[in-house]
């Protein structure tokens, strides 16, 4: 039986969320013995991630097995697989070769999403080449960009059972005293940078305002200024100006700012310390990290009506209600977002605080399933069984309708 020919072309070596995405595929597919597998790196989109000092965090072997991968060897391959930024502004339609494009948005699409030239969109799902996305959210926005919505495969993203999965008491208690907090310590997390659609400046309002009458609550937030040059205290002086009095400095104290690149194991104790995780975020194109908390067993508040509906849809987590709404700027013309208030937050944060207590953990048969269903391993395979199958198209998807913006 031949093997299949697949050259993928990506980002290694950085943490950025394209990149982790890919190196996690890799992984599948380079144990895979269907598969001879190929990678063509891409330039990088910002030139100081080459630096080294804002790596994947993978264990030694799995790195080697990323770095060993070979070249594109200049054969026919059956299928390219492109995941980076910025996306070509046209794919090539090849009789025996398929052209797979990883596409992911929040907002919408802009120009400013392709690069040099018209993009020529029909090429992306003309002639047996098709776009894949992680999220019904993400697809919608592609299709209102104007691609064909055929041609759009919605394949989720995974996560990696290895690196996150629940901690024991005993372990879970030490790694919650060398940051300070103890038993009596209630832990709201957030890892994402602090970017307008994560929404951290709604988290920080709401812990704020309920921090005056729960003492006992603390906040972790990741500062991602290596990545992206964007820190937490420009969203925390924002949030101060707009609600003055509210950050005072018994409110700052209760607040932790992780700086540094993380390992997945680093990472992993975050989500194991805390006692919920919460992503008030305006739009998102799948939100990898509220995944890899309910995979460490942390239970998890996200917004309603937005990329995480795919797979919050359980006890594990609970949604806060919000308001579709348009945005037009930079270049985006009518995006969609979901807007969550302050209050419904609290009220949301509260419920989680009477309903629960810190050694509160998910388990049991259903999160076990779910869990298994949003492996990695199940991921890649889907992404891989795709690539392999011709230009199959995705009418049985049931299409939820677009959501109605204000």
């Amino acid at each position: 039986m031949n093997k299949f020919r697949l050259t993928v072309e990506g980002w290694r070596g950085v943490n950025h969320s394209f990149a982790m995405v890919n190196q996690n595929q890799l992984l599948v597919w380079a144990g895979d013995p269907r598969v001879d597998l190929f990678h063509a790196d891409a330039p990088l989109y910002q030139a100081h991630w080459a630096s080294g000092q804002l790596g994947a965090g993978f264990q030694p072997e799995e790195e080697r097995v990323l770095r060993s991968l070979p070249e594109p060897d200049g054969a026919p391959v059956d299928a390219v697989y492109r995941i980076h930024a910025p996306l070509p502004a046209r794919v090539p339609r090849l009789r025996h070769t398929r052209q797979i494009t990883f596409m992911v948005t929040e907002f919408g699409l802009t120009a400013k999403s392709f690069g040099e030239g018209e993009p020529d969109l029909a090429s992306f799902t003309d002639g047996g080449n098709a776009i894949v996305t992680p999220s019904c959210w993400a697809r919608d926005r592609l299709a209102e960009f104007g691609f064909d919505p055929a041609g759009i495969q919605v394949l989720r993203h995974g996560v990696r059972r290895q690196s996150f999965h629940p901690a024991g008491e005993e372990e879970r208690r030490e790694a919650r005293q060398r940051l300070n907090w103890h038993d009596g310590h209630f832990v709201f997390a957030n890892v994402g940078v602090a970017t307008w659609n994560k929404g951290i400046d709604i988290l920080i309002a709401a812990f704020a305002t309920l921090r005056q009458s729960h003492p006992h609550i603390r906040l972790v937030l990741k500062d991602h200024a290596g990545l992206y040059g964007l820190g937490v205290d420009q969203t925390l002086r924002k949030v101060a100006q707009a609600n003055p009095g509210l950050l005072t400095q018994d409110v700052l104290d209760s607040i932790s700012l992780i700086s540094g690149n993380l390992s997945q194991q680093q990472l992993r104790a975050l989500y194991i310390c805390a006692d919920c995780y919460v992503s008030p975020y305006r739009a998102e194109g799948f939100n990898l990290p509220v995944l890899e908390a309910i995979a460490c067993g942390t239970p998890v508040i996200v917004t309603d009506g937005g990329a995480t509906d795919d797979f919050c849809d359980g006890p594990w987590a609970t949604r806060i209600p919000g308001q579709a709404r348009r945005l037009s700027r930079d270049g985006l013309e009518n995006g969609l977002y979901v807007e969550v208030s302050v209050q419904d937050l609290i009220s949301v944060m509260q419920q989680r605080l009477d309903g629960s207590s810190p050694a509160t953990r998910l388990a049991g048969p259903a999160w076990e399933q779910h869990l298994a269903r949003m492996s990695w391993e199940a991921a890649a395979s889907d992404v891989l069984d795709f690539c392999r199958a011709g230009n199959r198209r995705n009418d049985a998807i049931e299409t939820p309708p677009l959501a109605k913006a204000a």
